[in-house]
């Protein structure tokens, strides 16, 4: 063997051993010396498609094992891969199923970031806020022709957020005295780490367009979709008053009939 040949063979090596010890350590040092309490035996991959990764495969070999063994896999990858939200994403469901939770709370963060604008993204903002409504985000409701509007609503409904946001954004730019334009184009910011990102521009619509349905409804969405039910309430009613018959003041009565009789859910959409 070359000198030249050793020393890949040995960077090759020091690597993978690098790979495993950062997996063992991190493992090995959760939290209590006690090793958590699995909370399922397995977690099955979820791998959407469409999404791009070159780790697909690993990740469904992975996940085929009981969820600590599943977990000390992914591990290694992910570190390796902080960029593939299927590696990321699973990971961080073999460490819950493991019961290494803070461990997964971070992996979602990562995997959120990672899987910006597909569905990823919107899963693991469900999972890290469990005490919102779910699954997916506040959804926005428009009857109206506007493409710009309607393209937005058909890539929301795909999972794609952040695409909506933009011509949901580019729609209120083109028309800045337009209620629905402007409601999308809050409503697309939504993120559950940051529900200042829409509720800030949403409110201030309130006054702008105070006879606008769509405002008053979609306000009483995003509160009802945060666990804000007093306010939601509130919100709802206001829409139903401006219009009871209209579609918004028949969504706006689904979701009190549900909310003002205990239900825990909005409306399936």
């Amino acid at each position: 063997m070359t000198p030249t040949n050793r020393i890949r063979l040995l960077v090759a090596a020091a690597a993978v051993v690098a790979a495993g010890v950062v997996a063992g350590v991190v493992l090995a040092t959760r939290q209590d010396p006690a090793q958590p309490k699995a909370l399922c035996a397995r977690a099955s991959a979820f791998v959407v498609p469409g999404v791009k990764s070159a780790n697909v495969a690993a990740v469904r070999a992975a996940m085929r094992r009981p969820a600590k063994r599943a977990a000390q896999l992914l591990e290694p990858l992910a570190f390796a891969h902080p960029k593939d939200p299927v590696v990321q994403f699973n990971d961080a469901r073999a460490l819950l199923c493991a019961g290494f939770v803070p461990d997964a709370a971070q992996a979602l963060r990562n995997a959120k970031a990672a899987g910006r604008d597909s569905y990823y993204e919107v899963a693991s903002d469900n999972l890290l806020h469990p005490q919102f409504f779910g699954p997916g985000y506040p959804p926005f409701q428009y009857f109206g022709r506007d493409p710009l509007l309607i393209q937005g609503q058909l890539a929301q409904r795909n999972y794609h957020q952040r695409t909506a946001e933009r011509l949901w954004a580019r729609a209120a730019r083109l028309h800045p005295d337009d209620a629905d334009a402007q409601v999308a184009a809050a409503v697309g910011r939504f993120d559950m780490d940051d529900l200042s990102a829409s509720f800030s521009r949403l409110g201030p619509l309130v006054r702008r367009f105070p006879q606008s349905q769509s405002v008053r409804f979609h306000l009483g969405l995003l509160l009802a979709w945060t666990g804000q039910r007093d306010l939601a309430v509130k919100e709802f009613r206001a829409a139903v008053a401006l219009g009871p018959k209209s579609r918004f003041g028949k969504l706006a009565n689904a979701f009190l009939s549900r909310l003002v009789t205990g239900g825990t859910n909005p409306p399936k959409r």
